[in-house]
């Protein structure tokens, strides 16, 4: 044989041998082998050669275009807990026809013990990031904290302008309805001795003159209930006149320094005379049937 023909055959063995040593093995695809241990780049190169964008891929899988790009650049501070990047892995792997498992061996090996990725393997209670409540923000503690206090005080109020019979006040007089005056009684007409005799007249009775009506004074101011209400009057000085709850059938008369200030509980049931006028309440009145006004 010539030397130029055992060259030749040489020359092909070589070749076929460096064909079998650059030919991948079978059951594992190019872009499967990762030869520097990196899942986020087999991802990424398997994408690519299906023609696929990071877009296509987060909306097959249904997650953000930047999830999709810390999963190939391997940012797992960029993502959720563990079980959930490692399903994400999962899926993305089976969306470009890739084996699951190297690719999650891989993952697990980045996953340290002290970063939060690895909390469920610790035997810490993974969160969802939707279960995730935000902390309430400082404003809407106060304005919660502001409602109570607000509830708090009308509470007060309404218990205080409610309270029962407190003590009568200084320059207030309680006058009730005069009673019916009896008439008296006809004399008892006397008998006489002698028949047909004329009883005597009657004594004529002497007029009973009525008593004098007192004086209204220029500053007083008189009401009068028909209903049970509550009252409160205050003169000038902040002074109050009167403080109470008033029965049915009473006339309060109060003379103090005007302008005087009015809270008139039931006011639909009470009559106010100023000065000797009588006063409108109604311009007055709340939905409450409760007047506050002031008289000068």
């Amino acid at each position: 044989m010539s030397d130029v023909e055992t060259k030749g055959r040489d020359s092909v063995a070589a070749a076929a041998a460096s064909a079998e040593r650059a030919r991948p093995s079978s059951g594992c695809s190019p872009a499967a082998r990762d030869d520097d241990g990196s899942f986020g780049r087999a991802l990424a190169a398997a994408r690519q050669s299906r023609g696929m964008t990071q877009s296509d891929v987060a909306t097959q899988l249904r997650l953000h275009v930047r999830q999709i790009k810390a999963i190939e650049e391997e940012d797992l501070g960029a993502l959720p807990e563990g079980p959930f990047v490692r399903g994400y892995v999962r899926n993305y792997a089976r969306l470009v026809d890739l084996p699951a498992e190297p690719l999650l061996s891989l993952l697990n090996a980045r996953l340290r013990p002290s970063e939060p990725l690895n909390a469920a393997a610790n035997g810490a209670k993974a969160v969802s990031p939707i279960q995730r409540v935000p902390s309430e923000p400082t404003s809407g503690r106060l304005v919660v904290g502001g409602a109570v206090v607000a509830l708090v005080v009308f509470a007060v109020f309404g218990w205080w302008t409610m309270r029962v019979e407190p003590p009568m006040d200084r320059g207030v007089s309680t006058e009730r309805a005069p009673a019916p005056v009896a008439a008296p009684a006809p004399p008892a007409v006397g008998t006489s001795a002698e028949p047909g005799a004329a009883a005597p007249p009657a004594a004529a009775e002497a007029p009973v003159d009525a008593a004098p009506a007192p004086a209204v004074s220029d500053t007083a101011l008189k009401l009068s209930f028909r209903d049970r209400s509550w009252v409160e009057i205050r003169q000038a000085d902040g002074a109050v006149l009167l403080s109470q709850n008033n029965a049915p059938g009473t006339v309060q008369t109060v003379d103090g320094v005007p302008p005087y200030t009015l809270v008139i509980g039931n006011s639909s049931k009470v009559d106010v005379e100023f000065r000797g006028k009588p006063v409108d309440l109604a311009a007055s009145v709340s939905r409450d049937d409760v007047a506050r006004l002031r008289l000068e």
